[in-house]
């Protein structure tokens, strides 16, 4: 496999999301249209497959930069599917063209002509999917059985809504409506999973990595005093500081055998979105020369922000509970340079296209203090943002 591209500046200019995959977070955006090369994996080694064949493409890949932009590289997107068992391919994609929007510079990456596919706008109302109220309640009761009973310290069970499709969908609006809504997350469409997570997993720039690890939720009050008392409420929140603790400790520990240094602060913060609160803890580190972004990757996925504690126990217990595949939900998505930069967020507040239709799914960590309709309203708020993006009219 080799690789010719060209890379020019451009002038940034207005974004059109129909018919593109896309990383979008503040001012920094990638837009890719086509696939001039994907390269597919599953199984256990299926991150690990898709690292050394990615640094066998940059190694071999022909890149002539006129851009002046000494930081531009050839672009790559990648979604990995959630289970190392899932039906679901894990994907490494070379778009035809690249948009690279940062602030006021862009660059555009061209290995090939783009024509513009034909699509049908995704719009409608989600149903419940393959695990109904009173099963999901169910499922949460064996959870919260199971961490009492076990080495189990905590599981991330998901709740689906699916929605038909007749045609291959344009997610366009959704996805503009969901940048425009969250800002602050990472809005995503690549192959078949697509959202606007809150989450991101890990970015590299420079030698240096961060991630942001979310773990606690509270709905959003309509009231200012209310909001604010329902913010300290949360900090101050046993289970939820139990479940923000585990998913952290997760992380510092996956992270240190490829950092010469981890720093994170001792207590979260308050994460405000439009319609939830958030427990949140950013972790930062010093990457090791010998290693690359999906490196880290492998080792880190999935953490206990999307599985639990322990990684092993947690997984057999949700592929017990959970009556679907999650396929690249709850996966690492986003892009990679041939530069070594790169981010990857956990594939959130969306869901996955399927053959004839769109799942959507939200998930809530489970820990011994959970109570179960506690724990379905929480997928309700989640599921808040996906509805609203696919809804006919504002």
């Amino acid at each position: 496999m080799s690789i010719s591209a060209r890379i020019e500046r451009i002038t940034p200019g207005e974004i059109n999301l129909s018919g593109k995959q896309v990383f979008l977070h503040q001012d920094r955006k990638v837009i890719a249209s086509g696939e001039a090369l994907r390269v597919v994996s599953r199984g256990p080694g299926r991150i690990a497959e898709l690292s050394e064949k990615w640094k066998a493409l940059v190694a071999s890949a022909q890149i002539t930069n006129n851009s002046g932009i000494e930081e531009a590289g050839l672009i790559a997107l990648t979604s990995i599917s959630f289970d190392e068992r899932s039906s679901f391919d894990s994907v490494l994609i070379i778009p035809l063209q690249t948009i690279v929007i940062d602030k006021d510079v862009a660059f555009q990456v061209i290995v090939g002509d783009f024509e513009q596919e034909r699509l049908s706008t995704a719009a409608g109302v989600f149903k419940p999917g393959d695990q109904s109220d009173t099963d999901f309640l169910a499922s949460v009761e064996k959870a919260i059985n199971a961490i009492e009973s076990s080495e189990i310290e905590k599981v991330v069970l998901a709740k689906d809504l699916v929605m038909p499709l007749t045609e291959n969908p344009d997610l366009g609006v959704p996805l503009e409506r969901l940048f425009k809504r969250y800002p602050d997350c990472w809005t995503y469409k690549v192959d078949r999973v697509f959202g606007a997570s809150p989450e991101l997993l890990l970015k590299a720039d420079s030698g240096k990595v961060s991630a942001r690890v979310l773990a606690g939720t509270a709905g959003r009050g309509t009231d200012p005093d209310v909001d604010s008392a329902i913010a300290d409420g949360l900090a101050h929140s046993l289970k939820n500081k139990h479940e923000h603790h585990y998913a952290v400790q997760s992380m510092v520990s996956e992270l240190r055998p490829f950092c010469s240094e981890v720093n994170f602060d001792a207590e979260p913060f308050s994460l405000a979105l439009p319609d939830l609160w958030h427990l949140a803890t950013d972790v930062t580190g010093e990457l090791l020369p010998q290693f690359t972004l999906l490196d880290v990757i492998a080792k880190l996925h999935p953490t206990a922000a999307v599985a639990g504690t322990p990684r092993d126990k947690a997984l057999e217990l949700i592929r017990k509970l959970e009556p679907f595949d999650r396929g690249g939900y709850a996966g690492p998505v986003g892009w990679l340079s041939s530069n070594g930069s790169g981010e990857i967020a956990i594939a959130l507040r969306g869901g996955v296209i399927e053959d004839n239709q769109i799942r959507a799914i939200a998930g809530c960590g489970i820990v011994s203090e959970s109570v179960p309709q506690a724990e379905l309203d929480e997928t309700e708020l989640k599921f808040k943002a996906v509805r609203w993006a696919f809804q006919s009219s504002n």
